[in-house]
């Protein structure tokens, strides 16, 4: 029984019906396009377990056929990228290699490091007998090795999957720090340039019509570092994007320094303090350090703060502070210059300190 699908990229439930492409002895597909990111997919496919077992048992692709329609392109394009990018020691994963056709040309290019996954069981005995390529017999999310990977190629594979979000997730999770995703993938944006069979292109095995666009959305969490098209078919080269988690990292460690001069000045602090700013950062301190037990008041200018507690100490206006003699500590950064003009206005006697 055929499922009904969400946008595989972006998870949206609304569309556009385009067509409906019929099969003998088959289900028909409902080609549509979301009505989110205009992504067009084939929105009523079978169950994974059914194209697990299609592609195991039934597919054409354990056939030798001596050559695929995008052979030449792709071989082309991944000799220039790894003469550009990869190490001849580099360690490639082919993910639905077929028969291991391209990892064979890959060797001939002085790489040895090479592995296949492939679900269909004939193609790992081709490939051992015909290129001593080895491939182990297993769909993409199935598959388990310790081993990451340098560059993972998967050359028309992404227009077959069900679940394309989870199929990138689990590339991710074989991919080095560093590492490259190779994609190649029908250029669905420019059909209409080669339309030789009518309807062609909407295949039985096809249910993601992919353009540079989508390939964009699809690969977010990368940065793109090649990418063309021969009109037939979109080749492009990722990789995952770290400069976000430097930067946070960055930031986190800028962090932890000036926490510790935080921390000497809390451990510093006269017995009895008022602490001016009910804020984010007086929370996070009472939390993670000592200096509740120093704390007398609060005092905050918000009037929506006035008047309750936080962890039992009351919280009172500026205009209550002349009260009280204790040192004020300004539990604020952006805030500071601010609280100082504010104490100075009010003729406030108390030692200020700051973080």
């Amino acid at each position: 029984m055929n499922k009904m699908r969400v946008c595989p990229i972006c998870l949206y439930d609304k569309y556009k019906l385009l067509y409906v492409q019929k099969f003998s002895e088959h289900f028909d597909h409902k080609i549509v396009s979301c009505s989110l990111c205009s992504f067009v997919y084939v929105n009523n496919t079978p169950s994974q377990r059914y194209c697990n077992a299609y592609y195991k048992y039934q597919s054409k692709y354990e056939r030798m056929r001596q050559y695929e329609i995008h052979d030449e392109i792709t071989h082309r394009t991944i000799e220039y990228l790894l003469n550009q990018y990869v190490k001849k020691e580099a360690s490639i994963l082919d993910v639905g290699c077929s028969t291991g056709r391209l990892l064979s040309f890959i060797k001939t290019k002085g790489y040895n490091n090479l592995l296949g996954i492939e679900p269909a069981p004939e193609c790992k005995i081709i490939a051992k007998n015909k290129y001593r390529i080895n491939i182990t017999t297993s769909t993409l999310n199935a598959f388990k090795i310790k081993q990451k990977f340098d560059f993972i190629i998967l050359s028309q594979v992404l227009e077959h999957l069900i679940n394309l979000r989870s199929a990138v997730i689990k590339i991710y999770s074989l991919l080095k720090d560093d590492g490259l995703i190779f994609l190649g993938v029908p250029d669905a944006g420019r059909f209409f340039h080669t339309c030789n069979e009518p309807f062609g292109e909407f295949s039985t095995e096809h249910i993601n019509f992919f353009t540079k666009n989508s390939l964009y959305q699809l690969m977010s969490g990368c940065s793109n570092i090649f990418m063309k098209s021969d009109n037939q078919t979109i080749l492009s080269l990722w990789k995952k994007k770290y400069i976000r988690d430097m930067e946070i990292k960055k930031y986190i460690d800028r962090s932890q320094i000036k926490m510790k001069r935080v921390v000497k000045t809390i451990e510093a602090l006269p017995k009895k303090i008022i602490v001016w700013r009910a804020g984010a950062l007086i929370q996070r301190l009472l939390k993670t350090t000592n200096i509740r037990k120093n704390i007398f008041k609060f005092v905050d200018s918000n009037d929506n703060l006035i008047g309750k507690q936080i962890e039992g100490i009351e919280i009172i206006s500026p205009d209550d502070v002349v009260q009280y003699n204790y040192p004020i500590l300004i539990a604020s950064y952006w805030f500071k210059d601010e609280i100082r003009e504010i104490v100075k206005k009010k003729l406030l006697k108390n030692r200020i300190i700051t973080f």
